[in-house]
């Protein structure tokens, strides 16, 4: 049975896309293969990611910033979905990807602005646990049920 890609897209990659790749890989069972790339990439990772993962027992081992050009490059891997973890425009997606890559959206930001605050970021990490339990198991309820938006 073939993987389900994930490629989680935010603002700047330096916190929510890195959390859910890290999250999403831990839980996924080696059934689905997280990414995670940023609209205009941040320089590091936020401090709060390595912190707030590790007391879950997830590694931010390997977690950087990247960009989301590096997967629109014609050899690079395609993926099944693009999440894009707050309130951003949808990537314009490469003809490779068109009928294999649908696009959904979280509010893991619940609308708001993005913070670094550590209690906004375990915030953001709670919701994006619960998201990923949904996405594992469908049946399991989300509090961001209601964020999906799905293209």
């Amino acid at each position: 049975m073939p993987k389900t890609t994930v490629l989680f897209v935010c603002p700047d990659n330096s916190l929510l896309g890195p959390m859910a790749e890290a999250c999403l890989n831990a839980r996924g069972s080696g059934l689905m293969r997280a990414f995670s790339a940023g609209l205009q990439p941040a320089a590091q990772i936020s401090k709060n990611v390595s912190r707030l993962l590790s007391a879950h027992g997830v590694s931010a081992q390997g977690l950087s910033p990247k960009s989301i050009e590096v997967f629109l490059m014609p050899h690079a891997i395609v993926p099944d979905r693009i999440i894009y973890l707050s309130d951003v425009n949808a990537i314009l997606q490469p003809s490779s990807w068109k009928g294999t890559t649908s696009s959904h959206w979280w509010s893991v930001t619940d609308g708001g602005a993005l913070s670094d605050d550590f209690a906004a970021c375990s915030a953001y990490l709670k919701r994006i646990w619960q998201a990923i339990d949904g996405l594992i198991d469908p049946s399991v309820p989300s509090e961001l049920s209601t964020g999906y938006k799905v293209a």
